[in-house]
């Protein structure tokens, strides 16, 4: 090869692997001929909505961009277990009538995120690698797993990892980062925490590994990732005061939140236990849902989603109540939860432990996959009119029998991902001491998520798939990393 053209070849490499990135993590979402829908992701686009009319009224030429919903809210309640702002840019993308933005905006959140960390990293390696390299070559490696299902799915999951990335990048990495960076990370994790109520705990769980890092740091700066966290856990508790307080001020409407814990409490035994001891009693308000489990002898009432949002008289439970007595139970979860606590310690610990066990062995794609049903129930939820065409299953919906066979290959490349991780984190003078921490904070982060989830909610495949792609990438990132690899010899050229 002439050397002037060679020459090209390796100007051009860098483009070519930042394209291939984006068409891998987009390839899903292109397979699909649309993006991943959930059937809570039309409740996020009918509250969106809700909001933007406020604001941004839909024309007449929306064709039910604002339309209400039949079941729309008949009380003086509102959910705050669902992020508003989310609703927001999705309900935006559809009134523009280019749902499959979505999509777009996760991957360049996504790029964002493992942008700063590869940027602040460079500095700890000497030569520091190609930039380029060192960022596109592990997400293609996180794009053979789970991550374009996440990229493709119109749901705020993407952000965990996003979340997670950004946290281990300022714990790790933040003593030495530049303003643009810091604030950069800072950005993106105070987004990540926004979007969904449940990354706010995330955040907060993680304080203390940031907080313990910290503490074995003896350069300036080093508690510079502790203040900066914890700022982002602030910015999630002053969005859902904001929250709250527009919905009580502007819509009078008071904010109850869908009692995930107390479900997930009486289906480990310690809630049921204790309100079988304490029932009937009229200053406990979780009575009425105990008194409503009793409705039906139905085994498979007890569990999380049966008790949430099961209507029928066989499984329903919660959904039968009166709406004076859901607000009462919703309103109480807190004190629920704290009354079991303190009476049944050792058993409460073990479950959501076990619960967070259950959790890390979910990788399944399958949720992210919409059924039929779980369509017609997007459709219904998003108040659009039957007209429009926003919500479609795409063609992965239509033959399902290919999830069981990509999800073992996905499982084998965790598994492998995952040694590879722990043989790096424990050879000696392998890599970078601060390389090691942003890995090792990538695997507390995924324990933390299947804690939050599982523990919070029902330990489902979607809540583990979402951020098990940070292994493979993970493995890579230090893989590349090694000294004697050298990434020039993967992006070619110059850092």
């Amino acid at each position: 090869m002439p050397r002037a053209r060679q020459r090209r070849f390796w100007q051009i490499r860098p483009v070519l692997l930042l394209v291939m990135t984006a068409i891998l993590c987009l390839a899903v979402l292109m397979v699909n001929r649309g993006p991943l829908y959930y059937y809570d992701t039309g409740s996020y686009i009918y509250q969106g909505n809700v909001a933007l009319d406020m604001i941004l009224p839909a024309s007449t030429e929306d064709d039910g961009a604002g339309a209400e919903r039949s079941d729309a809210d008949d009380d003086d309640t509102t959910s705050g277990s669902r992020s508003l702002i989310y609703g927001m840019i999705v309900a935006l993308f559809v009134r523009a009538g280019f749902i499959s933005g979505v999509a777009v905006l996760h991957l360049a959140i996504t790029l964002l995120a493992a942008g700063v960390a590869v940027s602040a990293a460079r500095r700890y390696l000497d030569p520091p690698p190609n930039a380029v390299g060192l960022l596109t070559v592990p997400l293609l490696a996180a794009a053979v797993t789970s991550l374009p299902f996440y990229i493709a799915y119109v749901m705020p999951d993407i952000f965990a990892p996003v979340l997670l990335i950004a946290i281990a990048a300022l714990a790790a990495f933040g003593r030495k980062m530049t303003f643009p960076e810091l604030a950069l990370a800072f950005a993106l994790a105070a987004l990540a925490v926004v979007v969904h109520p449940s990354h706010m705990a995330v955040a907060g769980l993680m304080v203390p590994a940031v907080f313990l890092a910290a503490l074995f740091q003896r350069a300036p700066a080093r508690w510079r990732a502790s203040v900066l966290v914890i700022m982002v856990v602030f910015v999630a508790l002053a969005e859902r005061r904001v929250f709250e307080f527009a919905a009580e001020n502007v819509a009078n409407k008071e904010v109850t939140y869908t009692p995930h814990i107390t479900a997930r409490l009486i289906v480990d035994g310690p809630g049921l236990d204790y309100l079988n001891a304490t029932c009937p009693d009229h200053q406990v308000p979780t009575c009425a849902l105990h008194e409503a489990l009793s409705w039906s002898n139905d085994p498979y009432r007890l569990t999380v989603s049966h008790i949430i949002f099961e209507r029928s008289p066989q499984l329903g439970s919660f959904r039968l109540m009166t709406p004076e007595d859901q607000r009462l139970v919703a309103l109480s979860q807190r004190d629920f939860f704290v009354r079991v606590l303190l009476s049944r310690p050792f058993g409460t610990s073990y479950a959501f432990t076990e619960n967070a066990f259950h959790q890390m062995m979910r990788y399944s794609i399958q949720m992210t996959i919409p059924t039929e049903q779980m369509m017609d129930n997007a459709r219904q939820l998003s108040g659009l009119n039957e007209g429009r065409h926003d919500l479609q299953g795409g063609r992965l919906a239509t033959n399902r029998g290919w999830i069981e066979r990509i999800d073992t290959v996905h499982g084998i490349i965790y598994l492998i991902s995952f040694g590879v991780i722990v043989a790096l984190l424990g050879w000696p003078r392998s890599l970078p001491c601060e390389l090691k921490l942003f890995a090792l904070f990538l695997l507390i982060g995924i324990a933390v998520n299947a804690l939050v989830c599982g523990g919070v909610s029902q330990p489902a495949d979607r809540y583990g798939a979402r951020v098990m792609w940070l292994l493979p990438f993970s493995a890579t990132f230090l893989v590349l990393s090694l000294p004697h690899l050298g990434m020039r010899s993967v992006s070619g050229g110059r850092p």
